[in-house]
């Protein structure tokens, strides 16, 4: 990592490194999947932070990263919890050890943060302090910080995992929601490998991809 890529990290900012995709790839890949035409803005961000935030550096775990952010965020649509979104739902997500008075951790983001033991760990990895746990409402304002959190995630929880490295995509989703892997004929976890097919073909990429990895 060069010096400017590691004080953009420090300091949480954007920065437009090579590119992984273009804006039409990912564009393509987005609303090939249902979704609205995505945002210039939300283009920079995913591919700057894929990088920065989630160490992705080829175009397949791209491709495997988008696909579950279109299933998690309703194709980007959501960066708040459906229905936590009016109520915040003060009843849920609570943790006494973690919990900042006033703020409730529902999900946020794109790949949903949820309960206070998430957010102070991302808040710390991406601006060395608990702002997002005094504040965590920034995930869902903030575009920039709404892609960090979800890279945050995808780098701690789902990069290193066995069979990732290898473009298992069931893999990503074990590690992403593993009750869908108890049963190998779950819908939503083939709902998510047919997206991932739809950004394959939107990247450039042969094929449709290695489904296994998922089963318990």
């Amino acid at each position: 990592m060069n010096l400017i890529i590691f004080l953009a990290c420090i300091a949480g900012i954007g920065l437009v490194d090579a590119q992984l995709i273009s804006f039409s790839q990912f564009s393509n890949a987005v609303t090939k999947n249902g979704g609205p035409t995505p945002s210039q803005e939300q283009y920079n961000n995913f591919n700057n932070f894929a990088r920065i935030r989630g160490r992705i550096s080829t175009v397949q775990e791209a491709a495997m990263a988008l696909a579950q952010i279109l299933h998690e965020s309703d194709r980007l649509r959501a960066k708040r919890e459906y229905a936590c979104a009016q109520t915040q739902c003060p009843n849920s997500y609570r943790d006494s050890r973690c919990d900042k008075p006033g703020q409730y951790y529902y999900g946020r983001g794109y790949i949903q943060l949820t309960w206070c033991y998430n957010y102070g760990p991302a808040s710390q990895a991406i601006f060395r302090d608990d702002r997002l746990l005094r504040n965590p409402d920034q995930v869902a304002t903030n575009d920039q910080i709404a892609w960090q959190t979800t890279f945050w995630f995808w780098s701690d929880r789902v990069h290193d995992k066995p069979g990732v490295q290898q473009g298992k995509f069931g893999a990503t989703t074990r590690w992403i929601n593993g009750n869908e892997c108890r049963d190998p004929n779950n819908q939503t976890a083939k709902n998510r490998f047919k997206m991932y097919g739809i950004v394959r073909q939107a990247f450039g990429l042969q094929g449709s991809g290695d489904p296994s990895g998922c089963k318990l």
